[in-house]
């Protein structure tokens, strides 16, 4: 039997109408049955590569779609690595310009990248990674050198790195971090900046005097503790201030 003329162009016209179906679902991204198709590019600006441990670092960038339009009001991440993977830290959306600025804590070293993951419509872009090292400040250096060398026993004219008298052991602890203190610790007091006793800093030295005279140096640890290397029979230790007659001074 023969198909009439009028059955023959409805199956044409279902065909057709199917196939055009497709091509827009294609197009516009069917969530759950298409892929994006329009891709898009993440970037990330300048950051400063060396900071202070904890300071706050501001990473922005912008995203951009086809033609270099920037692609508002979408989801971008900010991702750390450390050396065990990538994670995200912080999200925020784009703006009406395609631009995002995120601020972070920079509590060690890493990577770091803008991410943004795509919807049905964008492709996902990760922006270039950048490399911030968190540099531990200066002064907490001092005491973290001093605090390692617990335990090594006094020597009246050593300094270091097995044995240690006090001014020795200032001077020891200054030269591990790149400063250099003279020998004996009245000439380390003559070389350093003095600094007001309610304002001193753990990393500071703490120079005992006796009309005057020094006649003691230690490396101020905070909580009214100083590290010092104290006499003979003793070792490096941690102790409380003894004496109320002293002097504060910063070499850092």
């Amino acid at each position: 039997m023969s198909t009439s003329p009028w059955r023959r162009g409805a199956q044409r016209l279902g065909a057709t109408a199917l196939v055009s179906a497709a091509s827009t679902a294609a197009l516009i991204g069917v969530e759950g049955t298409a892929s994006a198709v329009t891709s898009t590019e993440q970037t990330i600006g300048d950051v400063p590569q060396r900071v202070q441990e904890h300071t706050t670092v501001t990473f922005s960038g912008t995203l951009t779609g086809a033609g270099d339009r920037p692609v508002a009001g979408e989801p971008v991440d900010l991702e750390r690595n450390t050396g065990s993977g990538w994670s995200a830290v912080k999200t925020d959306r784009t703006n009406s310009d395609g631009k995002v600025s995120i601020p972070a804590d920079i509590a060690r070293s890493a990577d770091w990248r803008l991410t943004y993951n795509g919807d049905t419509v964008h492709d996902g872009d990760s922006s270039a990674a950048k490399h911030v090292t968190a540099k531990q400040p200066l002064n907490e250096r001092i005491v973290e050198v001093a605090s390692a060398q617990e335990g090594e026993p006094y020597q009246y004219g050593a300094n270091g790195p097995d044995s240690f008298d006090c001014s020795g052991l200032t001077q020891y602890v200054h030269e591990q971090v790149g400063i250099e203190l003279p020998r004996t610790s009245s000439d380390q007091r003559a070389a350093v900046s003095q600094v007001p006793d309610a304002e001193k800093r753990p990393g500071d030295l703490i120079f005992f005097d006796d009309g005057g005279d020094v006649y003691h140096v230690a490396v101020y640890a905070g909580d009214g503790k100083v590290w010092t290397a104290p006499e003979e029979g003793e070792t490096v230790q941690l102790d409380s201030i003894w004496d109320d007659d002293y002097t504060v001074g910063r070499a850092w």
